[in-house]
């Protein structure tokens, strides 16, 4: 079983530490913007960052941050080498010297709105849409769930602030669990996320509207990391569905259809 230090309002394996300590190089680090809590997302990512260890013979440390925010702020200090985030906050990145590598492969990007499955809600024609819902979204900075599902609402005549209680829950798993819950009537999500809570959780919610799609999660790295540094990292993601260990990551990461390589420019029209 992994063990972790909080340091810094980020979950960094001990082990990682150690071996950095151990090689006498300075290691890399993968940042992962908050979409979950900090444990799930070491589950998830702590098996890939081994793997990219191996293959560039370097430690390389899982990090996130408390936010959105804060996540942005250190990507702006330059404080990771390279980051796994969304196709928004991917134009942010790239101005402080962040190079798209990689991005998910097949299933589109795209924001859902969920409710739970006992809810009158079916669809968001007007008649079912009833002033003072309360609409959950993990952050204002999550792409998929909150910008492109506002977007999508205000696209068809819906006015977000006017006609909804809008309610921040800070991670795709807490706006989730607050839907479970009754806390709010509609949230606003990504498919990734609704796959990766419990069974029972999952059949207890249903997706009542998607939005048109976007460029796909991007991995970047800072342009100071060495070129072959970078074309392994790329490498390592894409053939990662090539074997069956590999597959195993990419399931325990809820993306079974893997990474693809990927450039800069595909991202140059992602906008607010």
């Amino acid at each position: 079983m992994a063990v972790f230090l909080m340091l810094a309002g980020a979950w960094l394996p001990l082990s990682g530490v150690a071996s950095a300590q151990a090689s006498g190089l300075t290691p890399y680090r993968f940042g992962v913007l908050p979409l979950q809590s900090p444990n799930k997302l070491a589950s998830m990512f702590l098996p890939l960052t081994k793997v990219l260890e191996d293959r560039l013979h370097r430690p390389v440390q899982f990090v996130t941050a408390p936010s959105f925010t804060v996540f942005m702020q250190r990507v702006a200090q330059r404080e990771y080498d390279m980051v796994y985030l969304n196709p928004l906050l991917c134009g942010e990145a790239q101005k402080s010297g962040y190079h798209v590598i990689a991005k998910i492969a097949g299933e589109p990007f795209t924001g859902i709105l969920v409710v739970r499955r006992d809810s009158h809600i079916t669809g968001l024609a007007a008649p079912q849409l009833q002033p003072g819902l309360r609409l959950g979204f993990p952050d204002p900075g999550a792409f998929a769930a909150t910008v492109m599902t506002r977007r999508y609402l205000e696209s068809i005549g819906i006015p977000v602030d006017k006609d909804f209680e809008v309610k921040y829950f800070g991670s795709q798993d807490s706006v989730l669990m607050a839907l479970y819950s009754g806390l709010v009537d509609i949230a606003g999500t990504w498919k990734p996320s609704l796959r990766s809570m419990p069974k029972h959780i999952q059949q207890s919610l249903r997706i009542i509207a998607e939005t048109p799609p976007q460029p796909q999660m991007p991995i970047a790295v800072r342009d100071d990391m060495p070129a072959g540094d970078a074309k392994t990292v790329a490498d390592v993601l894409v053939e990662l569905r090539d074997t069956p260990a590999g597959r195993q990551i990419l399931h325990g990461m809820n993306l079974p259809q893997g990474f693809v390589h990927s450039e800069d420019s595909q991202y140059a029209k992602v906008s607010r």
